[in-house]
């Protein structure tokens, strides 16, 4: 009973300290995610400020930080297998966390058309942002999948990279 134990701590524990290993370049919990504008496959002009709660006025909360609602950012490559393997998960979380807007962001793509059909391989229903390089330096992307949840103060509230399932994400996103 004993050995069975300390294999589940010392699971858990290589578990906890590779998490750490490769998070470790990301945004450090705590700190204000970065402000961005991005465009939308539809070919809008997204700025972070549109996640700013009802009903505040915008020239009362910082334009460097998204506020209002509780976001999760997840940043994707179409060539990404692990994303395609990843992302419909995505689906799970915003049908089961109505708080939560949802947003996909392509980085490292060759043209809409690309994310497009990634998008539509997988049935994607969040809305998709297509991002630039400064938005993955800002956001300090180093592998995909990489995401962030950010609280209703425009702080980083959890962080991953790599495979997520739909309950990690769903409780990373609470």
């Amino acid at each position: 009973m004993k050995s069975w134990i300390l294999s589940i701590l010392l699971a858990v524990s290589l578990f906890l300290g590779i998490s750490w290993y490769k998070e470790r370049g990301l945004l450090a919990q705590a700190s204000a995610a970065p402000a961005f504008i991005a465009v939308t496959l539809e070919g809008e002009l997204f700025r972070s400020a549109q996640l700013l709660e009802r009903g505040i006025p915008e020239q009362q909360l910082s334009e460097q930080q998204i506020q209002g609602q509780k976001t999760l950012l997840y940043f994707f490559a179409p060539w990404c297998g692990i994303c395609r393997l990843s992302m419909p998960n995505l689906k799970y979380l915003q049908a089961d966390n109505e708080g939560l807007a949802v947003y996909a962001i392509a980085l490292q793509y060759d043209s809409a058309e690309q994310v497009s059909e990634f998008i539509a391989d997988l049935d994607l229903q969040v809305p998709v942002l297509l991002g630039n390089q400064q938005m993955a330096t800002d956001y300090q992307i180093q592998a995909f999948p990489t995401y962030y949840v950010i609280d209703e103060n425009g702080h980083i509230s959890a962080k991953s990279l790599g495979y997520s399932t739909a309950l990690g994400l769903w409780l990373r996103s609470r």
